[in-house]
């Protein structure tokens, strides 16, 4: 009977783990920037991520990839490119040199994990994309436009209390949540209210 009754005790408590969600969203005061990240702290983050060019633009204006992952970067236009980093911010650098039409190249993220890193064409100055290297098994991309300027959120988070958003330039809004628990933070840009972020942990 004991053997039984501890069993019990060891499958219910199994169950009792219930998955939370985040919920919110981050509302700019005037014209937004370019794109943010939105993650959970915890876990590998994904260990693969594909960024490729088209017309003189990356096809995401961001990449999230966990520390040590590969990113596959794609040429699939006419044009040669020069993909590269030098990052002041995160401290990343990086150049893959000249990529032809077709042609693809692989980068180790194997720099400073929780960083937003600007990448960029020396051709083409104009093209410009972000890495996200996080530690997160739940994160989302928010691509931002000019005449948008609310952008709503939601994470399937699992056991996760801990969150981060992250924009270029601006500062990093870091906080825990319970479960059951909401918030509204300032989000800052050299000391000055640009955006509110909203969340709630249910």
């Amino acid at each position: 009977m004991k053997k039984y009754a501890l069993l019990m005790v060891g499958v219910s408590s199994v169950f009792c783990v219930e998955a939370a969600t985040l919920t919110g969203e981050l509302e700019f005061v005037k014209r937004p920037s370019f794109v943010g990240v939105v993650y959970a702290k915890g876990g590998v983050g994904p260990q693969k991520a594909e960024l490729d060019q088209s017309n003189k633009v990356f096809d995401k204006k961001a990449v999230v990839i966990g520390p040590k992952g590969d990113i596959t970067f794609k040429n699939s236009d006419e044009f040669q490119h020069n993909i590269f980093a030098n990052d002041p911010n995160s401290g990343v650098k990086f150049d893959v040199g000249l990529m032809s039409q077709g042609q693809t190249t692989k980068v180790s993220a194997d720099w400073s994990e929780n960083t937003l890193t600007r990448i960029g064409c020396k051709i083409h100055p104009k093209m410009r994309s972000y890495i996200a290297n996080v530690n997160s098994d739940a994160y989302q991309v928010l691509s931002f436009s000019k005449k948008q300027k609310v952008y709503p959120i939601k994470l399937d988070v699992g056991s996760h209390t801990e969150f981060v958003l992250q924009i270029p330039k601006y500062d990093a809004v870091e906080l825990k949540l319970s479960k059951g628990q909401d918030t509204s933070v300032d989000v800052m840009y050299k000391g000055k209210k640009r955006a509110t972020l909203k969340l709630a942990l249910n």
